[in-house]
């Protein structure tokens, strides 16, 4: 505020009537000027405590924050009522949110995630990166799943991103049955396997799912039960999977695989064969780590739909058998 010349934080503009000698006021200054004004002051809690001082202020802060404020971060302010008045001046802009969580931080998330509810009617993406220390922690709260609830009640939410979530948390995802895109980044190896499956039960309305199986690798061998509840998945991604499955699943519906291995892999030729058998509708292939013999290609090119091919582990001696002109198919990586 200083950087205005003035020591006060324009407090003393609320109800100020205005000027009676005859020349323009500094309520009369035109949208230009105030917007001059506002970006003089760079950090936001400064331009919100002059949208505070007066309803002018609050409707050309509230023009500037629409333009700047699709995507939010929790930690970009650090108090609910600055987060709750910045949120009713552009809260119907908000589009997708990231909230990095522990449980040091449930005091300030959950309120956090109840103004998004109430003021964020278009947010459609949500990212929750969970945190756990491995120092000393607060008492374990009675209800590691209340983030989940908080999540559900964002009424447009369809896009959801969870990294390093517990049991706790992944048991909750049955209720959410509005999900078009769904991105586990981590499975946490406490799960059983039956609720592992219980997860997707009500995820009909899926179209992109993201698996990260961290070091719960074995876990993917379970891939195939889920086929089923999944009618109208378009894009599957596997990363940190175990290379030895054999199985993808019946996903009729998908057009787009993708697999990534963190180091540099082989898999197996009966994984070639299923994707075969079970994807007649599969037209783009990413192999990202994923090494190719030259025996397995003609099982790649045995996809009747395949339209582009992504592979930086493709055998050179193998290019010429791409069909270019038949089939489209894009160069593979080398």
């Amino acid at each position: 505020m200083d950087k205005l010349g003035f020591g006060c934080p324009f407090s003393f503009l609320a109800g100020k009537p205005r000027s009676t000698s005859g020349g323009p006021g500094f309520l009369d200054l035109n949208y230009d000027c105030y917007l001059e004004i506002f970006s003089y002051l760079n950090a936001l809690e400064d331009q919100l405590n002059l949208g505070r001082t007066h309803p002018l202020f609050r409707v050309v802060l509230a023009d500037i924050l629409r333009t700047r404020y699709e995507k939010v971060n929790v930690r970009l302010l650090k108090s609910i009522p600055d987060w709750e008045f910045l949120l009713q001046l552009c809260g119907s802009e908000v589009s997708r949110c990231e909230v990095p969580h522990g449980r040091w931080d449930e005091p300030f998330t959950y309120p956090f995630l109840m103004l998004l509810g109430r003021h964020c009617p278009n947010l459609r993406q949500a990212v929750i990166i969970f945190m756990h220390a491995v120092t000393e922690t607060p008492p374990e709260s009675g209800d590691r799943g209340h983030i989940m609830q908080l999540l559900l009640g964002l009424p447009r939410l369809t896009n959801l991103t969870l990294i390093d979530a517990r049991s706790a948390q992944l048991c909750q995802l049955r209720h959410f049955s509005n999900l078009e895109a769904l991105d586990l980044d981590g499975i946490d190896p406490n799960l059983s396997n039956a609720s592992f499956q219980q997860i997707f039960e009500n995820m009909v309305c899926l179209k992109r799912l993201l698996l990260n199986f961290g070091r719960d690798r074995m876990r993917s061998h379970q891939l195939p039960l889920l086929a089923d509840k999944f009618p109208n998945l378009d894009h599957l991604t596997l990363e940190n999977f175990d290379v030895g499955f054999s199985k993808l699943g019946e996903f009729k519906a998908l057009r787009s695989l993708r697999l990534i291995s963190r180091w540099i892999a082989e898999v197996n030729n009966d994984f070639y064969r299923s994707v075969v058998k079970s994807t007649g509708n599969l037209q783009k292939l990413q192999l990202i780590s994923v090494r190719v013999r030259g025996d397995q290609v003609h099982h790649i090119l045995a996809i009747s739909r395949l339209t582009a091919l992504d592979c930086d582990n493709w055998p050179a001696q193998s290019v010429a058998q791409l069909d270019w002109e038949n089939a489209g198919r894009c160069l593979p990586r080398m």
